[in-house]
């Protein structure tokens, strides 16, 4: 229980664990020692942050212990007969945790990446056909063999956010079985042969990770790019040979695609090492290279600005002398960029590879961001001309045409930014009604049909809306999805202009319905039993 809190607290960044235990009795006994230890653990972090002088190390050590404090854990066991008398007799009270198991729904709490529901103990449950993505860490201490062990291990290993693989700690030496069932998991098909044994193991993963190292290094100086001088630096000349590295290796697809590709894989097996297995260059070279990959990525703020901006408004308010200054009417517009002087300053700068990134990353995000409430033809254009550029810019020989892309990456993300604002252009109220719109907009109108075309937009959001926030998970029964396909087609057979004809709209009916199951299908009615009210509520908003 003290090596599980000390090596689950060290990598509290990777995800949910669960403590495979011999028997129902000793996953309450491990719990309970767990807790122990874990209260224990804190109060160290709590008496190590009391002495922290680094304010980034400190700043550190108040997550992890917030993230500490918030963890829950639970024990997950099926129950039984007399189960109350038999923990009775090991000095155990099993009522809190049945309590836990009946009120609340445990399964659903784990399966969330965002719930404080960490850590689950068990002997049996949960341990086949139960998926949580975000589950990186196994702990076993109960012989598992054949298909049992294989089938933990295969949920231990889902691939989500962040994660590219599982970590099995085993306390009771299952290592052979493991061995074992992953050969013959891995039989070749149709030759009746058991598979080669895959595992590998731990001075081969420290081999792996050095030579990984030693080619990373290579490369980069085949590029001109020292990882010693950078080692070396600090302060703002650190900060320099990053970004000339992330400048060079932006230059060419292939140049970031192989150091992107050297970061990962050293990242994952350094994650799984020891320090104290490493020599202090090694450790030095990986966070160099991950520092490199790190510049070579997005710029997107990640820090809270809050007390910053309080501060400068204080001083500000205190020093300001205002005046009443005659007005002349004009009126200045800042919402928009001079791109044609962006585009001189890139003509003339040393980084232009990595202004091309940052642009990427600008109209990624719009698109993305537009795509998800509106993915009509309208709209998809503007993704796919954005992947042909990408494509050209991939390809690109010399710097001219480079140049050139940039223009139309610029022309791009200053179109994104006009169709952003399409709707309030229109008339509309939001980019939802716009979504509809276009949706249901056909060729060769006339001005007084598009007029009712879009109240018909608004008018059918707007009953949309309503029928669906009195109905519990619409989607996920045939009656209410039938009563909401409905309400679509008698408000479009009301609102839509003489034109559309009503097979039509039976074909418009069906469009819009697909729409509203892909955008609207975490909305759901809860009710305030103190205002004995209704409430609109959706998934991220």
């Amino acid at each position: 229980a003290k090596d599980f809190v000390q090596h689950y607290s060290d990598l509290w960044t990777t995800g949910k664990a669960m403590f495979v235990c011999l028997d129902k009795v000793s996953c309450v006994r491990m719990y309970n020692f767990v807790q122990q230890y874990w209260a224990e653990k804190t109060e160290e972090l709590e008496a190590e942050l009391a002495h922290c002088t680094d304010q980034q190390g400190a700043e550190e050590l108040k997550h992890k212990i917030s993230w500490m404090r918030e963890t829950e854990m639970a024990v997950v066991i099926s129950q039984e007969q007399n189960e109350r008398h038999t923990f009775e007799q090991w000095g155990l009270d099993i009522l809190p945790h049945r309590r836990k198991m009946e009120e609340r729904e445990l399964d659903k709490e784990f399966k969330d990446a965002d719930s404080p529901f960490r850590i689950v103990f068990v002997c049996a449950m949960w341990m086949t056909g139960f998926d949580v993505k975000t589950r990186s860490c196994l702990y076993l201490d109960k012989p598992m063999k054949a298909h049992s062990l294989m089938q933990a291990i295969a949920r231990a290993n889902r691939v989500a956010e962040g994660k590219s693989n599982g970590l099995i700690t085993d306390y009771i030496g299952i290592i052979r079985a493991l061995r074992k069932a992953l050969a013959d998991y891995t039989v070749q098909r149709g030759s009746g042969r058991g598979g080669t044994d895959p595992t590998i193991d731990r001075e081969k993963l420290l081999e792996r990770l050095r030579q990984l190292l030693a080619e990373c290094d290579a490369f980069l100086k085949s590029l001109h790019i020292s990882l010693g001088a950078l080692m070396e630096a600090s302060g703002f000349d650190k900060m320099q040979l990053l970004s000339d590295a992330a400048e060079l290796l932006l230059a060419e697809a292939r140049r970031k695609k192989t150091m992107r590709a050297y970061a990962a894989e050293i990242q994952r097996l350094f994650k799984y090492a020891r320090v104290s297995e490493l020599t202090t260059q090694e450790v030095d070279m990986v966070y160099a290279i991950l520092a490199i990959r790190d510049q070579m990525a997005p710029k997107q703020p990640d820090f809270d600005v809050t007390q910053l901006q309080v501060c400068i408004h204080e001083i500000v308010s205190r020093n300001l002398t205002m005046e009443q200054i005659p007005a002349d009417g004009t009126k200045l517009d800042i919402s928009k960029i001079n791109f044609e002087k962006l585009a001189r300053e890139f003509a003339r700068s040393h980084r232009q590879f990595t202004i091309l990134r940052d642009i990427q990353a600008i109209i990624e995000e719009k698109l993305a961001a537009m795509l998800s409430v509106n993915a009509e033809p309208p709209r998809f254009a503007y993704y796919e001309h954005y992947q042909e550029l990408i494509r050209q810019y991939n390809e690109a020989q010399d710097r001219a045409a480079i140049e050139k892309i940039f223009a139309e990456l610029l022309q791009l993300s200053e179109a994104l930014t006009e169709e952003e604002q399409r709707y309030a252009r229109l008339g509309f109220d939001n980019d939802e009604q716009l979504a509809l719109y276009d949706l249901l907009f056909e060729t060769e109108l006339s001005k007084k049909e598009i007029r009712e075309l879009k109240q018909s937009a608004i008018t059918l959001l707007s009953k949309i809306k309503e029928t669906i926030s009195q109905l519990h998970h619409f989607s996920e029964k045939e009656s209410t999805q039938a009563e909401v396909r409905t309400v679509i087609f008698d408000t479009l057979m009301e609102t839509l202009p003489e034109h559309y004809a009503e097979e039509v709209i039976c074909s418009y009916r069906d469009k819009v319905f697909e729409y509203v199951l892909t955008h609207y299908r975490s909305y759901h009615a809860g009710y305030d039993e103190a205002e004995d009210s209704c409430v609109m509520a959706a998934d991220g908003e």
